[in-house]
C-alpha cells in the first residue's frame, strides 16, 4: 500500500499561524521531510515515533539537492508512510512545492497541499506593513530574488511602472542590484523601502529607508537572510500599524515546558516572546498486580497511577462495587479531578505529597501508586505501607540545545523540571547552571536546588506573578 504524502505550508515560523489540517496532517505524520527555516517548536507536534529528515537548504549551499528531496519523499511513500513534506511559507510561493507535486504525481502517488501563510504577505503584516491599502496600493508583485537562478528574469522595466507594493524574497544578497536596476529603470529614488529580517521571530529587524538609500541602511543594520525586501508606499503605514516590535516581551526567548493546552505559551506568545518549547514526556504504564484481597487505603500520587489502577482492575475483572470497603486518598488538584471523572470521589485530596504525609495516618495496610522517583522518596523516609512503581514518564528523545540558546527558562511546576534534569547529560547540566531560570512555586525551587541550579523564584504561584518576573529580568 502507498502512503499518502501532504505538501504543508508552516507559514512564517510562529507554530500559532499553523493552519488546523496543517497541523493535524503533522501530528499524523509517520515520516516529516522538513526545511531550514523550520521552527523547531512545530515538530513538537509530531508522534514519538515519527522520522524526521532534515533537508535544509542556505544560501548557496545545498547539502541534499532537489532531485534527492524527492527520491526520498517517494521512497517513504512506497513504503507505506503517511509522510508530511514541510516548508516555510507557502509550498507553492518559490517553494518549489509545484516541482515536488509534479514528481510525485509522475510516480502514481497521491498527495495534497496545505496552503500556508506565506512571509510576503504575513511577513509584512508582522512589521505593520499591508501588501495593500486604500489609495496607496491596489496591487501587488512578488519576485524571487535570486536573480541570477531565476529560471525567468525579473522584466526591471514592468516592475519599475508598477504602481503597487514589489516584494523579492530571499533577496538580500541581490539587493544592492534590485535597488540599482529598479532606479534605472525609472522607479523614483525615494520611493520607500524596508527590509524585514526572521519576520515573527524573535530576531526580527525592521530597517526603513528609501530605494536609494535601504541598501546601506541594511548593510549598516547587519541584517542577515532569511529577509523581506518591501518597496512602495504602504511601507510610510508601519509608523501606524506596527504591532509585533512594540510588545512588552519581544525579541525574548524563552524554553518552557511542553503542554497540550499551551495555555502559558500562548500567553506568552501575544505578549511577544518567542516560546522554544521543550520535547513532551511519554508515559509508560505498568502492569504491575494491585493486591485487591483486603480492603486498603490507596493513595494516587498523580493521574497516572489512578490509569494505572483501573486498569489493574480491568484485568482482575473487578468494578467499583468491589471495592465498597476502600478509601481513596489523592495528592494534588488535578489527581482529584481525574478520579472523580472515573465517577469516585476523593475520601481525601492534599495539596502535595508532603503534607499528605504529614497529615494522613499512615500504616502498614496502606497502598502508594506513583512512580519511581516518587516511590523512591517514600522509601527513603521509611514510609510504612505497600508502594508499587504504577508507571515511569520520562522525556525519551534528545533535547535539541535550543534551549540553551534562549534568553531564560520557566518552569511552573516540580514535575516538569524533574522530567527535564533527569533528561539532561552532566555537560548538560553544567550548562544549565549557567541559565537564567525563572520557577513558580517552593517545590519546584527545591528540584533544581537539588541539582545546584540557582533558580528566580516568582512572587506568587501565579501567571501573572511569572510575566511580572519575566518583565524585570528582561
Amino acid at each position: 500500500m502507498i502512503g499518502q504524502i501532504a505538501l504543508v505550508g508552516a507559514g512564517l515560523g510562529d507554530p500559532e499561524l499553523l493552519t488546523v489540517k496543517g497541523l493535524r496532517k503533522i501530528e499524523q505524520a509517520d515520516v516529516i521531510v522538513y526545511d531550514r527555516l523550520i521552527n523547531p517548536a512545530i515538530l513538537n507536534a509530531c508522534k514519538a515515533d515519527c522520522e524526521k529528515i532534515y533537508v535544509g537548504k542556505k544560501p548557496n549551499y545545498h547539502p541534499v539537492p532537489q532531485d534527492k528531496i524527492e527520491e526520498i519523499m517517494i521512497e517513504k511513500a512506497r513504503q507505506g508512510f503517511n509522510i508530511v513534506r514541510l516548508k516555510s511559507g507557502d509550498p507553492y510561493v518559490f517553494g518549489r512545492g509545484g516541482e515536488e507535486g509534479a514528481a510525485l504525481k509522475k510516480e502514481g502517488i497521491n498527495f495534497e497541499v496545505i496552503p500556508g501563510i506565506t512571509s510576503s504577505i504575513g511577513g509584512l503584516a508582522y512589521a505593520g506593513i499591508p501588501i495593500t491599502h486604500r489609495d496607496l496600493a491596489a496591487s501587488f508583485h512578488v519576485y524571487t530574488g535570486h536573480l541570477n537562478n531565476s529560471e525567468q528574469a525579473v522584466d526591471w522595466s514592468t516592475a519599475a511602472k508598477a504602481e503597487g507594493t514589489l516584494v523579492f524574497l530571499m533577496g538580500m544578497s541581490e539587493l544592492q542590484e534590485i535597488t540599482k536596476q529598479l532606479i534605472n529603470h525609472g522607479k523614483d529614488k525615494n520611493t520607500p523601502a524596508a527590509v524585514i529580517q526572521w519576520a515573527s521571530r524573535q530576531q526580527q529587524k525592521t530597517v526603513v529607508g528609501t530605494l536609494e538609500t535601504i541598501f546601506e541602511q541594511a548593510k549598516s543594520a547587519e541584517l542577515q537572510p532569511p529577509s523581506l525586501i518591501v518597496i512602495g508606499q504602504v511601507v510610510e503605514r508601519r509608523k501606524e500599524l506596527n504591532f509585533f516590535e512594540e510588545r512588552p516581551l519581544f525579541s525574548m526567548s524563552i524554553a518552557i515546558p511542553f503542554t497540550k493546552k499551551k495555555k502559558m505559551a500562548s500567553r506568552l506568545t501575544d505578549l511577544g516572546a518567542e516560546i522554544i518549547e521543550l520535547p513532551p514526556s511519554t508515559t509508560q504504564i505498568f502492569n504491575e498486580a494491585v493486591p485487591f484481597t483486603n480492603s486498603k487505603q490507596v493513595v494516587f500520587t498523580d493521574q497516572h497511577s489512578i490509569e494505572m489502577f483501573i486498569r489493574a482492575m480491568k484485568q482482575n475483572k473487578i468494578d467499583w462495587r468491589n471495592l465498597a470497603g476502600w478509601q481513596f486518598i489523592t495528592v494534588g488538584h488535578h489527581t482529584g479531578a481525574a478520579l472523580e471523572k472515573n465517577g469516585i470521589q476523593p475520601d481525601q485530596n492534599y495539596l502535595d505529597l508532603s503534607i499528605c504525609l504529614q497529615e494522613l495516618k499512615v500504616t502498614p495496610e496502606i497502598l502508594f501508586l506513583g512512580d519511581a522517583l516518587t516511590i523512591d522518596c517514600l522509601n527513603d523516609q521509611k514510609i510504612l505501607g505497600d508502594k508499587l512503581i504504577s508507571h515511569e514518564e520520562k522525556i525519551t528523545v534528545a533535547i535539541p540545545d535550543l534551549w540553551q540558546k534562549t534568553d531564560l527558562m520557566y518552569f511552573p511546576n516540580s514535575k516538569s523540571a524533574r522530567l527535564f534534569l533527569t533528561a539532561l547529560t552532566n555537560q548538560e547540566l553544567a550548562f544549565a547552571r549557567q541559565k537564567k531560570i525563572v520557577v513558580m512555586g517552593q517545590k519546584t525551587k527545591e528540584v533544581f536546588e537539588a541539582y545546584q541550579i540557582p533558580v528566580i523564584q516568582t512572587n506568587e504561584p501565579s501567571y501573572q506573578s511569572v510575566i511580572e518576573k519575566l518583565k524585570e529580568e528582561m
